[in-house]
């Protein structure tokens, strides 16, 4: 096989798995929207924030700071616990905004949880579509820009 051919073959092969990568965040992200914009509508409960703190996670990229904020609830005589405040907070490089998550829910405060009614271990604290519900839709695209662009080149060369 010569030089040309390899290189298109890498190609093939690196937007394939770029393809794959980007079907998976995709499919994540549309699950996240789902979640957010049917919270709206399920039913509520009573809860009890368990725990709530500032989560830090340290590697090569940096520091991130998420709010990890646990509850318990009750739904048809069974406790869940869950620990979602809304769907599509994610950490980050800011730890004021963690703070400012975890400040709102102190541990032993009664809350109101929304939980899915098909599925009552999916709950949320703050129901309904935020800016970050959309994260993982859009990540998928700039993974699925890579991918296509790389298949159309090889399309192209083997024409």
């Amino acid at each position: 096989m010569n030089r040309i051919g390899c290189d298109t073959v890498i190609r093939f092969f690196i937007g394939l798995v770029f393809f794959l990568v980007a079907a998976g965040i995709l499919w994540w992200g549309i699950n996240t929207v789902r979640n957010a914009s049917v919270s709206k509508n399920w039913p509520a409960v009573p809860g009890t924030i368990t725990v709530s703190q500032v989560a830090i996670s340290t590697d090569d990229d940096g520091t991130t700071y998420s709010a990890d904020v646990q509850f318990k609830y009750v739904v048809n005589d069974r406790w869940y616990t869950a620990d979602t405040v809304n769907f599509g907070e994610y950490g980050s490089g800011n730890r004021s905004r963690a703070e400012k998550i975890v400040a709102r829910y102190p541990p032993g405060s009664q809350v109101t949880v929304y939980y899915n009614p098909d599925n009552p271990g999916t709950a949320v604290l703050e129901p309904g579509v935020t800016w970050g519900s959309y994260f993982g839709f859009l990540m998928s695209l700039a993974f699925l820009i890579a991918p296509a662009l790389m298949l159309f080149s090889f399309i192209r060369k083997r024409r």
